[in-house]
């Protein structure tokens, strides 16, 4: 992923099809909805229904970006914006707190303005990945032998900017829908139980970014 952000930056910065742009700040809190999908647990033998369980958390977080605008469309620019932090997620409800970690959660997109008076009316659509490691059973019995390597799914946003001196101003409310993720979890070799899990994320920030 860093990788990939690295090629994007220097594409876009040298690139004659992009002119003139924002570098920002933003600041908001998510919330995040999952829901571990019903599963058949094998462990007893002949096999017991485990009901479907929902969850949610939420969190204030931070984030930077970078958009240039797009010379040939009036009011359409290209974006990238990184969450500089890790996350740590609970992934169960009981007091034993089992968890994974979230990190480099960017999100590449294009975002299209239209002037409405002294402010502009924007929508945005993207694609949002992070990176989940130290995915952790703390059960003192269980192990966990494998899991989804990455959180990522389609980003859709709206929102509102306006000039203030020489800065814009936003405010924005998006939502994310992600894929499936999965985890394996055994007791012993023989008796592994598989599963899966479904999320989507709705935020709500402000930002201040600078034109250049």
């Amino acid at each position: 992923m860093k990788k990939i952000i690295t090629i994007l930056f220097a594409t876009m910065m040298t690139t004659s099809a992009f002119a003139n742009g924002m570098i920002g700040i933003k600041y908001g809190t998510g919330e995040l909805d999952g829901t571990q999908k019903a599963y058949t647990d094998t462990r007893s033998g002949s096999g017991s229904d485990i009901a479907a369980v929902s969850a949610s958390e939420d969190h204030e977080y931070g984030a930077v970006f970078l958009e240039l605008n797009i010379p040939d469309v009036d009011g359409l620019s290209a974006g990238i914006e990184i969450i500089p932090f890790t996350a740590t997620l609970t992934v169960d409800s009981s007091t034993t707190d089992s968890h994974l970690e979230l990190s480099d959660y960017t999100t590449l997109y294009g975002l299209y303005s239209y002037d409405v008076g002294e402010v502009s009316v924007y929508g945005k659509l993207g694609y949002s990945r992070g990176d989940i490691s130290n995915v952790t059973a703390n059960f003192a019995t269980t192990a966990v032998t494998a899991h989804s390597k990455s959180l990522e799914g389609v980003m859709y946003g709206i929102g509102f900017q306006r000039e203030v001196s020489e800065f814009v101003a936003r405010i924005e409310a998006t939502y994310t829908d992600f894929d499936n993720v999965s985890v394996t979890t055994s007791h012993s070799p023989s008796d592994s139980v598989k599963k899966v899990g479904e999320a989507d994320l709705t935020t709500v920030s402000i930002s201040l970014a600078k034109s250049f």
